[in-house]
């Protein structure tokens, strides 16, 4: 006993001691990591301050707006994630991942009514980016808390229906949003049922059976519409509803399997395939494109946008669509905003949106401000900003009534004329070293305007002169334009000026000016006339020669 009570001892005291040597190995752990978490934080901090001055710079850093909302989150910095997603939703669409988080952040915040209209508010922005059948679910349930506040239940059910709306039609997200609004109106079922053993009044049954009918509504609605798992849905609708399924509901919902089996190989695709999956959804949406259903092809095109969101040829054939076939003025006009707000360097773009809001007659301070965004954009070439800036003028000349000798329109046009000159001459070449206009496209059209519509010919002239003198004199073309307006607005005293100015000074192609002052002269001109062209022709053509032959 006393041998076995020494051992025990022994091992007491060895416990002991590893107990002691554990403690004092804790104490060492917990200062280390403490020590270390310092250091961390204030590395974060200077990560932190080193984004944020990165982004005073540059604005337009996406991965910067990332990092720096990404390290603040971590950080615990409410009040300065909160502006830091701000700012970036602001500058870009957000994913639906960056909206889920802000979502779920600014939901565990707030604590009053007047917090959840700002979480509201938050909602409606974030489904307006892109197709988010997730947001809209979280949107749907997060309104369901509010249903105590005075027409709590309308606004979820409006809710769930504009969701339907957006994402119902999805075929493998869709169903989700069918079944959460099912679920929803149960449990409304359940708050107007009698207590047990009691018998409903008219009144009651009346309201039961508006609300039974409310789900069986939904349950036909959704089996009418081609979804993943739809068999399930109506094997469900057969156990719920005590009476059988309609003829009419069983027919829609044959119908929409059969349409389910014509997506699937279409859906399947997009499983298998690595994103972006341009091709799949482009053949998903030639697919839909066949069937013509708007709904549905509209469906397909956000879908496709959502993984393919920096691919402007996709949003120009989107918004062409739209354009040419649904005309609706809120869908077209926000399917163009949010087309150039993620392709904003793409001028093809910003030009379909100016030619939308005119189409559907927005104010004329919304396109011009519209237009001032598309100059601010960035484009990536000279040539860029002339397309932009024709396609305002082109806009600004439709506005002028022209029978007027004068008008607020008109002064607006040739103020707008002079600035794009001014522009291009000023900002594009010091930025490009080109002004992008080397033929004065923008100049010519400004000049056709003043002689055919407005009768200015002495503007029109002081124009070409103009045109003139920035290296295009030696253009046979050029001057033969100039020649053709004042033929067609002008006199004949001047389109001579012009044509013997051409044999003058064209380099190119001097044969050809000559033969249109000869031209000229054997119409309208005298022997004097004659005799001057033919002369001036010779000594021209011989100086020609002379150069080529050197």
């Amino acid at each position: 006993m006393a041998a076995g009570g020494g051992a025990e001892a022994a091992a007491e005291e060895l416990r002991e001691a590893g107990d002691s040597e554990d403690d004092g190995g804790e104490e060492a752990e917990e200062t280390s990591e403490e020590s270390s978490g310092e250091d961390e934080e204030k590395e974060n901090e200077a990560e932190i301050q080193r984004l944020e001055e990165q982004l005073s710079i540059n604005a337009f850093d996406y991965n910067c707006h990332l990092d720096l909302i990404k390290l603040l989150r971590q950080e615990g910095e409410l009040v300065k994630l909160q502006r830091a997603r701000q700012k970036m939703s602001e500058l870009f669409p957000l994913t639906e991942e960056i909206w889920l988080d802000w979502l779920k952040d600014e939901i565990r915040m707030a604590s009053d009514n007047s917090e959840r209209e700002k979480v509201y508010d938050l909602f409606e922005r974030a489904v307006k980016d892109y197709i988010c059948p997730e947001i809209w679910l979280e949107y749907a349930q997060y309104s369901i808390g509010g249903i105590g506040q005075e027409g709590g239940i309308e606004k979820v059910r409006t809710i769930f229906e504009r969701a339907l709306t957006a994402v119902g039609l999805h075929v493998t997200k869709g169903a989700a949003i069918w079944e959460a609004f099912r679920e929803f109106e149960n449990a409304i079922l359940e708050t107007v049922q009698p207590a047990a053993g009691s018998v409903p009044s008219p009144e009651q049954q009346q309201t039961i059976g508006a609300q039974l009918e409310k789900i069986h509504a939904l349950f036909r609605r959704q089996l009418g519409i081609p979804l993943l798992d739809m068999e399930t849905t109506y094997a469900e609708y057969e156990e719920w509803s005590e009476d059988p399924i309609p003829e009419a509901v069983a027919k829609n919902y044959k119908r929409a399997l059969q349409q389910l089996q014509k997506c699937k190989p279409y859906e399947e695709a997009l499983l298998v395939a690595e994103t972006p999956k341009l091709a799949e959804y482009q053949a998903y949406i030639d697919f839909e494109m066949k069937g013509g259903d708007p709904a549905r092809i509209q469906l397909i095109y956000e879908r496709a946008l959502a993984e393919n969101c920096l691919v402007p040829d996709l949003w120009a054939q989107y918004t062409q669509y739209l354009d040419r076939q649904l005309k609706v003025k809120e869908l077209v006009l926000s399917a163009h905003e949010r087309a150039v707000r993620n392709c904003p360097w793409t001028v093809k773009l910003w030009k379909q949106y100016l030619l939308a809001t005119e189409r559907h007659e927005a104010e004329h301070q919304f396109i011009s401000e519209n237009f001032q965004k598309a100059l601010n954009a960035g484009f990536i070439q000279a040539t860029d900003y002339v397309e932009i800036w024709q396609a305002y003028l082109d806009y600004l000349r439709r506005r002028v009534d022209f029978t007027q000798d004068s008008s607020k329109e008109l002064e607006e046009l040739r103020s707008a004329f002079a600035r794009a000159v001014e522009y291009l001459k000023q900002e594009v070449e010091e930025r490009f070293s080109e002004s992008g206009d080397p033929s004065c496209t923008i100049m010519q059209t400004w000049a056709r305007i003043e002689a055919r519509l407005c009768h200015n010919m002495q503007k029109a002239r002081e124009l070409w002169d103009s045109i003139m003198t920035k290296g295009n004199a030696k253009y046979a073309n050029m001057w033969l334009e100039y020649y053709n307006l004042e033929r067609a607005h002008g006199d004949t005293q001047h389109c001579r000026k012009a044509l013997h100015r051409a044999v003058q000074c064209t380099t190119d192609y001097p044969e050809h000016v000559c033969e249109v002052l000869l031209t000229l002269e054997r119409i309208e001109g005298t022997l004097e006339d004659w005799d001057a062209a033919v002369q001036k022709i010779e000594n021209r053509l011989a100086r020609v020669n002379e150069q080529r032959t050197k």
